[in-house]
């Protein structure tokens, strides 16, 4: 009866062993999606995709008015060094993206997703996303 109670220890501690290492796994290829804040349109998005570190900023409405979407990526002293910002004005569905080869692995990366009136002009109703690191 005792061996019997020892094995199904065994047999439970190994089984939450490896839950634990299937939860961390994933947390490895973090990736998110941030939305411009602007009511009644459906404005902006950037996603980030972790899989190959690239950004896509995508125009998501037929009005005349374009997206830009970029990433931040937090520093070891806690400051965010901002990537370069991805201008979309071909109208809804069209997407540009960039490849941003992240050195600073594992650490939280902030997508932002903005509606922008031309390619100069200041981004407004600017969406927020913080994806956090490994």
């Amino acid at each position: 009866m005792r061996a019997g109670k020892v094995i199904a220890g065994a047999i439970m501690t190994c089984g939450i062993m490896l839950t634990g290492i299937g939860i961390a796994s994933p947390a490895m290829a973090a990736s998110g999606t941030a939305f411009s804040t602007d009511a009644g349109a459906a404005g902006a998005s950037t996603r980030y995709n972790d899989d190959g570190d690239i950004y896509t900023a995508c125009d998501l409405d037929a009005d005349g008015t374009g997206a830009v979407g970029w990433i931040e990526v937090r520093q070891a002293d806690g400051s965010w060094n901002k990537y370069p910002e991805r201008y979309v004005g071909g109208g809804a569905g069209s997407c540009s993206e960039y490849n941003a080869n992240i050195a600073r692995e594992s650490a939280d990366v902030r997508i932002v997703a903005c509606r922008q009136n031309g390619p100069t002009a200041n981004p407004q109703d600017c969406g927020r996303h913080i994806v956090p690191g490994a």
